[in-house]
């Protein structure tokens, strides 16, 4: 798997312990029997068709069902309520970590059928090699196949460890990619620097088109090579970025870096961002690795967290990076929370971090989720449910929370041999609603007991009746027992229901069943039919509504108009001694997909069912769809339906078809690039969905648009957007203040941020920062207009002190320093103390800025003064 720092178990364990690495074929410790959880949580599995130690991602495909993947290159598609299928069986080379690992849905995959998918390919020898493909799901809505495999790239790696492992599909269509740093984990190992290079993929995020180009966007694009690693690289210096997702209000990638000796991180990624891998491991430098020549002058990007390897109730060797809880169902201290596990230690935790990418709540102690498998890679179900490829048990693990538990329904069938008075028992027709695994306990009315699904029991003693009783159990400990009467000399009642078969219904479609009974003993039975309405509010909590009972050979009546609901119909009949027989027959829904989408995330709902995205519903149900009033980000405000509908709850009759209704909702930004003309022209179309919460920004062909509450909407484009964004955008220097504005002089442009900050341009001096106290002091001296005009470096470091300059295009500059302030020199003042070596000449700093005086000019400093006579043209120091 990913590679940590303990390998606990399997066939090369001092293998694994002598690399450092938790390797993809070992085990991490079994998982337990018993998952520890909070309170109403509860771990459902998904069969998916892998094994154990084979199932490495998966992905939800628009109708519920799951496309897995193997590493050993199987993939396998698991339908709702079936049996998982294999659908293809890629070449592949599954040694240590590499095999088929990454698997990700196209956004457009309803109309292209598009999969991308990550896997080593088949070498005689290394180095081994890593592609990134495009496939065509065959089969339609029943997937049968991968076809048309079209190539994006491959990467050779050194090690058979670190490498190429996720492939995020964004909303806008591109593509996310995860690449280690191609290396093994034994000692220390030079060209593990190359996480550091932009010209090499190891070690990268990787931000690229649907076809493998790089993103305009990105940090350092090269529209001249838009193929080359540098062109595709978002940030740099990771060791082994398993996994990641991506944030769903900004939209920025929140990454788990796996660790070396000591360290196990969690990163917030930041375009342009070193990460600083092999040089620093957390926020600490890497032993062995931070010696290196190439590590001299590498600054690390602090972690959002980072915890040790083994430390107490935080102990873990391979973290593995989930994603934000978006859903309803959780309690609301969990909506919101990141969800993440460690694979080696079986364990699940939860944090929180602001929009500003700062950790406000820290992981919990003890941990959210103990004992709970090993968890490989993380998404959510279509109602926001946390689920987990499971590698140990080859499982999906779905967290659902139910508040309390719902008892389970005991059923309990019997069959008698009356030659030798053996009768057997099954109670398979036993169910829970919550999908708990019961026990099974029998009475059998004679003394004797036993346990099981299915028992057979003789009796010896006695008497010709007994009444038996079963009892099931969930983990909770809730129960149920049924009690039925057998009698060991006499035939059990045969009863033969005749139905319509295995199929489906609409609403008010007539359901008609048959049935016939005979008795050995009794010759032929009146047969008691009782229907009822099977209702499963939440998909995992079911309750019956009975009807009234019937008598008669027959039954017949209409599918209910009942959201998520069956038609349960049972035939019994019962004998001369009391022994009973049922039979069972479960008319279901023909369901047709309801699809709630909206150009930004907001909660649209159909009251009755499971609140998320999507709903499965009853061909010829009437129901209510009500779109939230404000969107997620608490901005949006809904205006109208794709039809023109401006009511956000609205009725609808659900057709012989799928369904997609998508609901329209406009931000302040989308206000204002509607209502005007001369923007959209300014910034042409957009290329990019809006994100971001506090701060919130869209993408178009030449520019952007910011809001925040404070400020409202301001454009920014050309080359104060790069400088912008180069300087570390809204997260350093706030959200724009203004449209961008002239310079005042007819040539230059520039924006002011709410950070205290400005970036002014004109043609000869380029864009540049100027911000606090400098600014300040630049604006008191006339700003652009006055004796410094416009800058033309950003805020640099002093080489002595503590203290920051920005140079001007007039001869001038501001220094600041925490003692003597912020002060602007210029002209002949200027020009004499960088003479005499500016600020580690004897005068230090400047104290004031330059000042006119009788006969010139001058400027104090910390240990003396210049000055200025206009008569002489001279230039005097005086020291203190």
């Amino acid at each position: 798997m990913a590679s940590g720092h303990v390998s606990r178990s399997g066939l090369l364990l001092a293998l694994a312990a002598m690399l450092c690495g938790q390797l993809l074929l070992l085990s991490s410790s079994p998982a337990s029997a018993v998952s520890s959880l909070p309170p109403g949580f509860v771990l459902r599995d998904t069969p998916t068709g892998q094994g154990p130690y084979n199932l490495t991602d998966f992905a939800y495909l628009p109708d519920g069902s799951v496309l897995t993947a193997g590493k050993n290159g199987r993939v396998t598609w698991v339908p709702l309520g079936g049996a998982p299928r294999t659908i293809a069986q890629l070449d592949t080379d599954p040694v240590s970590d590499l095999g088929l690992v990454g698997l990700a849905l196209a956004r457009d995959y309803d109309r292209t059928g598009h999969v991308y998918a990550i896997r080593s390919i088949p070498t005689s020898a290394p180095p081994w090699i890593l592609r990134l493909s495009r496939f065509t799901v065959s089969g339609g809505d029943t997937p049968s196949g991968l076809v048309d495999e079209s190539v994006l790239f491959e990467i050779e790696s050194a090690a058979w460890m670190h490498g190429m492992t996720t492939v995020v599909a964004a909303p806008d269509g591109t593509l996310w990619v995860s690449v280690g740093d191609l290396q093994f984990a034994t000692t220390v190992y030079p060209d593990a620097l190359k996480a550091l290079d932009l010209d090499e993929p190891a070690g990268k995020l990787l931000h690229i088109t649907a076809d493998g180009r790089g993103v305009a966007s990105n940090p350092y694009y090269d529209a001249a090579q838009p193929r080359s690693w540098r062109s595709r690289t978002y940030a740099s210096g990771f060791r082994s970025p398993f996994r990641f997702s991506l944030d769903p209000s900004t939209g920025n990638p929140v990454l788990g870096d796996v660790g070396w000796r000591t360290w196990e991180e969690l990163d917030i990624v930041e375009p342009g961002h070193s990460y600083a891998w092999p040089c620093w491991e957390g926020a600490v430098r890497t032993p062995g690795y931070g010696d290196l020549p190439g590590c001299a002058k590498v600054s690390n990007t602090p972690p959002l967290w980072s915890y040790r390897h083994g430390s107490g109730s935080a102990e873990g060797n391979s973290v593995v990076a989930g994603g934000v809880y978006t859903g309803q169902n959780y309690p609301a201290r969990y909506r919101g929370a990141f969800f993440y596990g460690d694979y080696t230690t079986n364990k699940l935790w939860t944090l929180r971090y602001d929009d500003a990418g700062k950790l406000v709540t820290v992981p919990q102690d003890p941990p959210f989720g103990v004992d709970i498998g090993g968890p490989v890679k993380f998404a959510a179900a279509s109602n926001g449910d946390i689920v987990y490829a499971d590698l140990v048990s080859g499982a999906l693990r779905r967290l659902t929370y139910t508040p309390g538990n719902t008892a389970p329904v005991a059923h309990a069938d019997t069959s008698t041999d009356p030659e030798t008075r053996t009768v057997t028992f099954s109670a398979e027709r036993s169910m829970d609603f919550d999908g708990d695994e019961l026990t099974y306990a029998w009475s059998f009315g004679d003394g004797a007991t036993a346990s099981g699904l299915s028992v057979t029991h003789r009796y010896v003693a006695s008497g010709d009746r007994f009444t038996a009783k079963l009892t099931v159990t969930d983990p909770f400990g809730a129960s149920d027992t049924v009690s039925v009467v057998v009698a060991p000399s006499n035939h059990s009642p045969v009863l033969q229901l005749t139905t319509p078969g295995d199929t489906t219904f609409a609403v008010g479609e007539a359901v008609k069943l048959a049935a016939s009974a005979r008795d050995e003993e009794d010759g032929a039975l009146s047969v008691t039919w009782r229907a009822g309405v099977l209702h499963c509010a939440q998909a995992s909590t079911c309750h019956l509504h009975p009807g009234a009972a019937s008598t008669g050979p027959a039954w017949s009546g209409q599918f209910p108009a009942h959201e998520e609901s069956s038609m349960q119909v049972t035939a019994t009949v019962t004998d001369s001694e009391g022994v009973v027989g049922t039979e069972t027959y479960l008319a279901r829904p023909r369901l047709r997909l309801l699809r709630l989408v909206s150009n930004v995330p907001a909660v649209i709902e159909v009251p009755g069912f499971s609140p998320g995205s999507t709903a499965h519903v009853t061909e010829g149900l009437k129901v209510e769809v009500v779109a939230a009033k404000v969107a997620h980000d608490g901005v949006a405000t809904f205006r109208r339906w794709q039809d023109g509908v401006t009511y956000r709850t609205r009725t609808i009759t659900v057709e012989e078809r799928d369904i997609t209704l998508s609901a329209t909702y406009r931000t302040p930004i989308g206000w204002r690039y509607a209502r005007d003309p001369r923007l959209r022209k300014l910034l042409g179309g957009p290329v990019a969905p809006e994100v971001g919460r506090a701060v919130r920004h869209r993408r178009y062909e030449r520019g952007r648009l910011y809001w925040s509450e404070a400020a409202g909407v301001h454009e920014i484009h050309g080359r104060i957007l790069l400088k912008y964004l180069a300087a570390g955008g809204h997260r350093r220097l706030g959200a724009p203040l203004t449209d961008e504005r002239s310079g005042g002089d007819g040539v230059g442009r520039y924006s002011s941020f709410a950070e205290r900050a400005s970036i002014y341009w004109k043609p000869s001096t380029g864009a540049h920062v100027v911000r606090g106290k400098l600014r300040r002091a630049w604006r008191r001296a006339g700003g652009v207009t006055g004796a410094l005009g416009y800058p033309v470096t950003d805020h640099r470091k002093t080489k002595v002190g503590r203290g920051r300059f920005v140079n001007f295009e007039k001869d001038g500059a501001v220094y600041w320093s925490p003692k003597t302030g912020a002060h602007a020199l210029h002209g002949p003042i200027w020009r004499k103390w960088s003479a005499i070596g500016k600020v580690r000449s004897p005068l230090g700093f400047p104290t004031t800025g330059v000042r006119k005086v009788r006969g010139g000019a001058r400027a104090e400093f910390q240990n003396g003064v210049i000055r200025w006579y206009s008569a002489t043209r001279r230039t005097v120091v005086r020291r203190s």
